[in-house]
């Protein structure tokens, strides 16, 4: 077949033609295509899983500003409740208030140093605490302070009875207060 031939067929036949053309640039486009069908595919899984993402957090954000303004609340009640490194003063105010409310004796309190560690934002403070009085108010004075305003942890706690008639006993404590630096 020659050349001629063949432009004798496409003049007789215009419309096969076009049509046997556009079925092979199709099939050709097809076959480059499908080689990059995997990455489509993963990219259309990845952008539905994003959607649904988007979905999920609108849907959670309608009570959003409540629920922030209900978190800072409570993040400034707790804050409250922490005790400052530096305010020493302060600090043994509020054993010195325990002592009255309990009617016991402080006989010591020393906050103690506190080894220097990386920067974080909560602390214990180390204390030592030595208080006297009848053994009902060194109980009350232990679970003010258990209960206290101040986090409080208890880690040793030593009862010592004096000698003598009346139930007076010596409690010493090492505890530490949730603070901050």
């Amino acid at each position: 077949m020659t050349a001629a031939d063949i432009i004798a067929r496409i003049k007789k036949q215009p419309i096969g033609f076009a049509c046997l053309l556009i079925c092979l640039l199709g099939g050709g486009w097809l076959y480059y295509r499908s080689g990059e069908l995997d990455v489509q595919q993963a990219a259309s899984e990845a952008k539905s899983a994003e959607a649904a993402n988007f979905s999920s957090n609108v849907g959670l954000a309608k009570n959003l500003r409540e629920q922030v303004t209900e978190l800072q609340a409570a993040t400034k009640e707790l804050d409250g409740r922490l005790v400052r490194e530096g305010q020493l003063a302060v600090n043994l105010q509020y054993f010195y208030k325990l002592e009255a409310e309990n009617e016991v004796k402080l006989v010591d309190v020393r906050q103690n140093p506190r080894p220097r560690s990386a920067k974080v934002s909560y602390v214990g403070i180390p204390y030592n605490v030595n208080v006297q009085g009848p053994y009902k108010n060194v109980m009350a004075f232990l679970q003010r302070l258990e209960k206290g305003r101040h986090f409080c942890r208890i880690n040793t706690a030593n009862f010592t009875k004096l000698a003598g008639g009346d139930a007076v006993v010596t409690l010493s404590l090492s505890l530490e207060l949730l603070g901050q630096p």
